[in-house]
């Protein structure tokens, strides 16, 4: 079971291949936005800071997937206009607690070989594959420039990620949100919210206290495994042994285990809890950098709209766009 972050989804299966951005020693800049022109080349009004709802995320990440392709196109590269299907997976990162989603899903292994194909079936993956050791160069540097300079932001998690500031994915990030160091850094800092909660999680006196409850109750059942990683490992081991389906039974069996577990002593109730005040201290934190993050993408809208009309995917992306915001304060990506 898979940690997943849907931000830019369908580009990572390009860059799979190609590589990516890399750690780095320099700290970030901390130079204001620049607002993105409006007509006549005035500066547009700073958009306002209100959570994207998930009609208006897709519809970003599906722009900015068109202004990609047409940039490599321009530089000689076929690029698919693609997305990631919905597999239907769940994260569960302190351990499974839903009995009825663990029997009918177990660990998820169904929903990650899921995965696994979409990405291998993906037209940019064959493409690239496809090329010679210097045509996969020579569409790695139109993709993401030369190298990964230009660009400087440090996560939550104390490293530095760089990128660069050339090619076709950078140009199409400038495109939509204008000032592109700005946007880098504000995402870098937003994406890596969560790991960093979750950690803080995991190191709590009290999740260690309830995962204590927790073994107990799944060696009185059977299932001697000291913490839901023991267990989880133990039912990725199923399918080395077994067939496709009789792992799938078997990880199952073992998912309802663990869940009834977490749900019978403290440690569906203490993980949530713990969760939502290291979230809420996070938020607190960097209230800026989201609020600024939030700005840029509801500014990038009208931009991303036109993208996508002009591509022929507004009927999927611009009337869904003009849906109410997501009630939650800040999930997801961000905290």
């Amino acid at each position: 079971m898979r940690r997943h972050h849907p931000a830019r989804a369908a580009a990572a299966a390009a860059l799979l291949l190609l590589g990516g951005c890399g750690p780095a020693v320099e700290a970030p800049g901390g130079a204001a936005p620049k607002a993105a022109a409006g007509p006549a080349g005035r500066p547009a009004p700073l958009a306002p800071a209100r959570e994207p709802s998930a009609a208006e995320t897709r519809l970003l990440e599906r722009a900015e997937q068109v202004l990609i392709s047409r940039c490599m196109d321009g530089r000689g590269f076929p690029y698919a206009v693609t997305e990631v299907p919905d597999t239907g997976a769940r994260s569960f990162p302190y351990g499974v607690d839903d009995v009825e989603w663990a029997r009918a899903h177990g660990y998820g292994g169904r929903e990650e070989r899921a995965a696994a194909k979409a990405r291998e079936a993906d037209p940019n993956q064959r493409y690239f594959r496809g090329l010679s050791a210097s045509g996969r160069a020579a569409a790695r540097t139109a993709l993401m420039g030369s190298a990964p300079v230009g660009l400087s932001a440090t996560a939550p998690t104390g490293m530095t990620v760089t990128a660069s500031s050339e090619g076709c994915t950078a140009d199409a990030e400038r495109t939509l949100y204008g000032d592109l160091a700005t946007w880098f850094r504000v995402k870098v800092v937003t994406m890596n919210l969560r790991p960093v909660r979750e950690t803080r999680v995991h190191e709590d006196r009290q999740y260690a206290d309830a995962v204590g409850q927790w073994a107990a109750c799944m060696r009185a059942a059977g299932r001697p495994y000291a913490d839901p990683d023991a267990s989880r490992q133990a039912a990725a081991r199923f399918g080395e042994s077994m067939p496709p389906a009789e792992a799938d039974a078997a990880e199952a069996e073992l998912a309802v285990v663990e869940a009834t577990c977490a749900s019978g002593t403290a440690l569906a109730r203490v993980s949530k809890a713990l969760d939502h005040t290291y979230g809420e201290q996070l938020r607190a934190r960097h209230q800026e950098e989201i609020a600024l993050r939030w700005r840029l993408q509801n500014g990038a809208l009208p931009t991303a709209r036109q993208a996508c009309e002009e591509h022929g995917c507004g009927e999927h992306g611009s009337e869904e766009a003009d849906q109410a915001p997501n009630p939650r304060p800040s999930g997801g990506s961000h905290a």
